[in-house]
């Protein structure tokens, strides 16, 4: 070990130069210089930072048009006594006239389309300080007040918006924002709309020092002694070793601490989950060459060590550059240590994505940068940011998108802000970032921060991960425990078995020599669990029980990979054959695999049978059942949807407690669908934001259990014999057989009743009923 001369690997060290505190009077001009400037950043603060949202207030995901109050046609959006500071307006669909009022209540200081004010026609507020961002508007102009604020909107209509205040202490001198500008003012607006409107650029005296990790080890490759500040950390990975971004894990350690303050894949540290990307904001990225660069200063008090682990199979090379500058003893006690902290999973419902805890002592949220993943779409992204501090709510958001200031799924793709951005956007995938500045997030005690997945945490297996980066006192909290560097890989290829489907994981029963894996640890997909068997065990037993008898095809979805044996699959005592595991690969993939016809039914079991000399691994089954569709339907509607309230109003038709008392509720008429596919779109005008019913009668023989197979575009609901059996309330195209409910016939004639919404777009709707020996019979009542 060598302890760094300050001349070393560029730490240049600014002249003398302490750190600035924070200043005793704030005005407009202050917290303008704090957009572009870093040296306030580890300061802790003594004041709060508050949002006031359209948030749905009774915890589902109706974020829009919520209000503090209404008074008449305006719109109160947020009120807040002073000292403070409006520091970020944020919205998605800004509509009618916006007034904000700072201390005198009487006379706005903004008086002005609410548009207009995020597009550049309101002196002297111009882009990029307020601006459009892919689908949304926001602003992050100050707006200092002493006394009091209210921001208002004349006739908001289903308003998304965002307001973000910072409340300072009691007694803090404030100078209140005044229209126009003083020339300091306009001077200090000026340089930052230059600033941020010029590209980011690295000192040009970097001198970089070389690196080489052994596969599969750590590496410390940094150490100096305090108290200083490391100004600047920039990374180079070799192009041939790109994977190295995501395998090569940066951990910091702040004087002498055991648990690293800084831990994260590099990539992932500089902003992006997928490695060096197009990713430049004021304080972290990366430049057009691939560097990563990072200026978030990082006070020590004795010592500051930077470890690398290299989790590839081959030598890793890194060079690193670290620009350091003096800071005194005195300085230190008021500021916070730097952390950063990557968290990753796979979503599981029910539960949000932490992205910091902090148990002890006081700190702030300085940024956030996200790489989010699904099997399909984009739905996760109506998770909202849950911001708890010092015990209570402090950000209640209306969106992913939203809280990085853009707005529909980044209704137009990437932007790329001094502030936020988002990198990346496929059908399936999205990387983004958020610096939070003037807009800190603080905390005094705790701090709990976590943002959903879905409207409520309902989108599960999506692969997230997130690197927060902030500011607080020690002992840290580790709530997230680093996986070996040589299992991390980019984002895996996402995987989910079709819809009603057999998931091998949930049948499984415990056994010697069976384990259940998440897909990600032996291939390169994810998003579900595997059922593996290892030898000397050889036989998978799988009891089929919640289903419904039926016949089909069936599919399995089996693990190959090149050490992977031949496995043989029996249903009762029908041989289905033998189904061959082996690749030419070392990484595992899911193969789909049609194993035959089958009848299936409750108290069955499917058998896997190894050679007991190699390992073998499922995920599940799929029946493509031959069921028939329902084909003849009456429909009735349309009804108003508007804001979704529809999908929840009783409209007269489910209010029916009969078949005839639904016959008389609505003027029906009949149609077909001689697919099973029913088009709802040609059958009602208007066709959006709308719902609408549908009516079938099912005679059975007898008695029985069976399941609805269904599929639908948008939401659905279901009543059987006049009792609601099923309710799903989402957006989505249609796939035959979505949803499985299970329900019991009577016998004789069952009536069913179906509710499909459509917000736009395409609007259909599949049904067919398990029926394994083809006794059902379908038809509509006559009118």
């Amino acid at each position: 070990m060598r302890w760094m001369g300050v001349t070393l690997m560029a730490m240049v060290m600014a002249a003398l130069v302490a750190a600035q505190p924070l200043p005793t009077e704030i005005g407009v001009d202050t917290m303008l210089r704090w957009l572009i400037t870093a040296d306030h950043l580890p300061y802790l603060r003594d004041w709060k930072c508050l949002q006031f949202s359209s948030y749905d207030r009774t915890g589902g995901n109706r974020d829009f048009g919520n209000f503090l109050r209404m008074e008449g046609k305006t719109a109160v959006l947020a009120e807040m006594d002073g000292p403070g500071a409006i520091v970020r307006l944020w919205s998605a669909n800004p509509r009618g006239r916006m007034r904000i009022y700072l201390d005198d209540m009487d006379k706005p200081v903004i008086d002005c389309p609410m548009r207009d004010f995020f597009e550049g026609r309101i002196a002297p507020i111009r882009p990029p300080i307020a601006m459009p961002s892919s689908g949304g508007v926001v602003s992050y102009f100050p707006m200092p007040f002493a006394q009091k604020m209210r921001v208002t909107v004349d006739d908001p209509g289903d308003m998304y918006y965002h307001v973000t205040v910072v409340q300072f202490p009691k007694g803090t001198k404030v100078r209140t924002l005044r229209l126009p500008l003083s020339e300091a003012e306009q001077a200090a607006l000026d340089e930052v709309l230059r600033v941020w409107s010029s590209p980011v650029r690295l000192p040009g005296n970097l001198s970089f020092e070389e690196h080489t990790i052994p596969p599969r080890s750590r590496r410390m490759v940094f150490e100096v002694r305090g108290p200083a500040m490391v100004k600047g950390l920039f990374v180079m990975v070799p192009p041939e070793q790109f994977v190295a971004w995501r395998k090569g894990v940066l951990r910091i350690y702040w004087d002498g601490e055991k648990s690293p303050s800084v831990e994260a894949p590099l990539g992932d540290f500089f902003g992006s989950g997928f490695g060096a990307t197009y990713l430049y904001s004021r304080l972290i990225g990366f430049t057009d060459e691939g560097i990563g660069y990072c200026f978030f200063p990082m006070p020590f008090a004795r010592s500051a060590r930077v470890v690398l682990e290299n989790g590839l199979g081959v030598p890793l090379t890194v060079r690193l550059a670290v620009q350091l500058t003096p800071v005194s003893a005195d300085e230190l006690k008021r500021m916070g240590y730097f952390h950063a902290k990557w968290f990753w999973w796979f979503t599981r419902k029910g539960v949000p994505h932490q992205l910091v805890k902090s148990e002890k002592g006081q700190g702030h949220l300085v940024g956030v940068a996200m790489t989010m993943q699904s099997a399909a779409g984009l739905g996760f992204l109506e998770g909202d940011e849950l911001f708890d501090v010092d015990g209570e709510r402090a950000f209640n958001g209306t969106g992913t998108e939203d809280y990085f200031n853009s707005g529909w799924y980044f209704q137009t793709g990437p932007v790329i802000a001094p502030l936020h951005g988002c990198v990346r956007k496929t059908d399936n995938s999205i990387v983004a970032y958020r610096l939070h500045i003037n807009d800190a997030v603080v905390w005094h005690k705790s701090a709990d921060l976590k943002i959903e997945h879905g409207g409520t945490n309902d989108t599960e297996g999506v692969e997230y991960a997130s690197v927060a980066w902030w500011y607080q006192t020690e002992p840290h909290t580790d709530f997230f425990t680093m996986p070996p560097a040589t299992v991390l890989n980019f984002p895996h290829q996402p995987f989910a078995l079709p819809p009603a489907s057999l998931v091998a994981a949930e049948m499984a029963m415990p056994q010697r020599g069976v384990e259940v894996l998440p897909l990600f640890r032996f291939t390169d997909m994810a998003g579900m669990n595997a059922v593996v068997v290892r030898p000397p065990q050889r036989t998978l037993t799988l009891p089929l029980k919640d289903i419904a008898a039926d016949r089909g095809t069936l599919i399995g979805y089996f693990v190959k990979r090149r050490d992977f044996g031949i496995v043989r699959v029996l249903v009762g005592e029908q041989d289905l054959g033998e189904v061959n595991l082996r690749s030419e690969t070392d990484d595992g993939r899911v193969a789909r695999v049609v194993l035959g016809e089958v009848r299936l039914t409750p108290g069955q079991t499917i058998r896997l049978i190894g050679d007991g000399k190699r390992i073998f691994a499922v995920v599940g089954f799929e029946l493509l059942s031959q069921s028939p569709f329902i084909t003849e339907w009456l429909l009735a509607g349309p009804f108003p949807n508007d804001g979704d309230k529809g999908f929840d109003a009783a409209y007269p038709p489910e209010q029916a407690k009969s078949l005839d008392e639904g016959l008389k509720a609505a003027q029906w008429r009949q149609v077909s669908a001689a697919d099973g596919v029913l088009n709802l779109l040609p059958h009602f005008q208007p066709n959006t934001n709308v719902v609408a019913y549908a009516l079938a009668v099912i005679d059975a023989p007898r008695e029985m259990a069976t399941e609805l197979l269904v599929g639908s575009d948008d939401g659905v609901k279901i009543w059987l014999n006049g009792e609601l059996v099923h309710n799903n309330h989402v957006h989505r195209g249609l796939t035959v057989d979505q949803d499985r409910v299970r329900v019991r016939l009577r016998k004789g004639t069952n009536w069913l009743l179906v509710k499909v919404e459509n917000g736009g777009g395409d609007w259909a709707l599949t049904v067919r009923v398990r029926d394994a020996d083809r006794v059902l019979k379908f038809s509509v009542p006559q009118l």
